[in-house]
């Protein structure tokens, strides 16, 4: 799979993942949301699934706008993806982890992790003009 490929993977699994954090309410653990419930009943949900939906659109905006027709400046874009993926897959366990329950997007945040760091290694290796090394791996 090439890296163009897994960048619309990794933007599909955020969107599982904003959904997983939608659903269970991870809105309601988030103090800088919950305060909007004062001013509104039920706007920290409407707030996050707002925030969520732009997040996942500007992912796909990323893909269709600069990583897929591979512009000068995807990498910039990639590598954010990377960063903010790979912070997700962490955080979202070890606040688990610390709380001693499960958090809201815990389930898909592995998923995140795995696939940013993937999509990483197949961006570099690509960038340097390398093939892929996993044995057989087509793309």
């Amino acid at each position: 799979m090439n890296a163009q490929l897994l960048f619309a993977v990794l933007v599909g699994l955020q969107a599982a993942h904003s959904l997983e954090e939608t659903v269970f309410g991870l809105y309601d653990l988030l103090p800088y949301i919950n305060w909007i419930d004062r001013l509104r009943p039920g706007g920290a949900f409407l707030f996050f699934m707002v925030g969520n939906t732009l997040f996942v659109s500007f992912g796909i905006w990323c893909y269709l706008a600069r990583v897929r027709p591979k512009a000068r400046n995807a990498g910039v874009f990639v590598m954010l993806w990377v960063i903010l993926e790979t912070l997700n897959g962490i955080l979202h366990p070890a606040w688990s982890l610390a709380a001693g329950t499960y958090i809201p997007g815990t389930g898909t945040a592995p998923f995140l992790l795995v696939a940013a760091l993937v999509l990483f290694w197949r961006w570099t290796s690509e960038q340097a003009g390398e093939g892929p090394t996993l044995r057989g791996a087509p793309d």
